[in-house]
């Protein structure tokens, strides 16, 4: 209610309201790392999203803001026939299941911002696109694995390739070098395909990142 009333009474305040909910989410995150503050954790979650989701909905049109009450509705009722189901010992795959979900956000919505505005150049805007775009693609494939290791799809076992430490700091590097060519070009368009590529290079990373890691220890990866 707060977040509300203050977003349409003082717009001044809009942007405080988008710290104070990305704060709380990442709060959060830290929370449903121990069973004892789990539900703290929940908590915070939803007045962060809550608190991100009207501050991005007060300045849409009245198209946009149609749109996105259909589609908060669908994913409201998903989500709450499913969590109802859910038993409590499948607690950790599905809140693997839902992380994914949250990494496909934050890549397609870095990419699509980038693509929206195209301003072009080394900037705050361009590199929360494209640290939002890498860390949504290891989250997005990442939970999916996680997923697959808790709710037994997949093999307990940890991925041991050869020299994998190496992959790992060769994908590194190679975000690296794509970030500086991201900010450098004088393209969008080329500016949307790296993109795009920093996306396809997060997704193979997030996979072989949790999959190298044994069943036993996915509450953490989720974390």
């Amino acid at each position: 209610v707060v977040f509300l009333v203050v977003v349409v009474s003082h717009a001044e305040l809009l942007g405080a309201v988008s710290t104070v909910s990305a704060l709380l989410c990442v709060a959060a995150i830290g929370a449903l790392a121990a069973m004892s503050s789990a539900n703290a954790g929940c908590k915070f979650g939803m007045l962060g999203v809550f608190g991100a989701m009207v501050a991005s909905m007060v300045d849409m049109t009245s198209e946009n803001l149609l749109v996105a009450i259909s589609l908060m509705t669908v994913g409201g009722a998903f989500g709450a026939v499913l969590g109802v189901k859910v038993n409590p010992i499948a607690l950790p795959q599905t809140v693997a299941a839902f992380h994914s979900l949250v990494g496909l956000a934050a890549m397609c919505t870095s990419i699509g911002s980038f693509w929206s505005n195209r301003t072009l150049g080394a900037n705050m805007e361009n590199v929360s696109a494209v640290l939002g775009d890498f860390i949504g693609g290891v989250t997005l494939t990442g939970s999916l694995i996680a997923f697959g290791k808790l709710n037994g799809n997949l093999g307990s076992k940890p991925l041991d390739l050869p020299g994998k430490n190496y992959l790992n700091l060769s994908g590194l590097l190679l975000f690296i070098g794509l970030t500086w060519a991201f900010l450098q070009t004088d393209s969008a368009f080329v500016g949307f395909c790296i993109l795009w590529a920093v996306a396809a290079l997060a997704c193979v990373m997030g996979v072989h990142l949790v999959a190298s890691v044994g069943g036993g220890d996915m509450p953490v990866c989720i974390t």
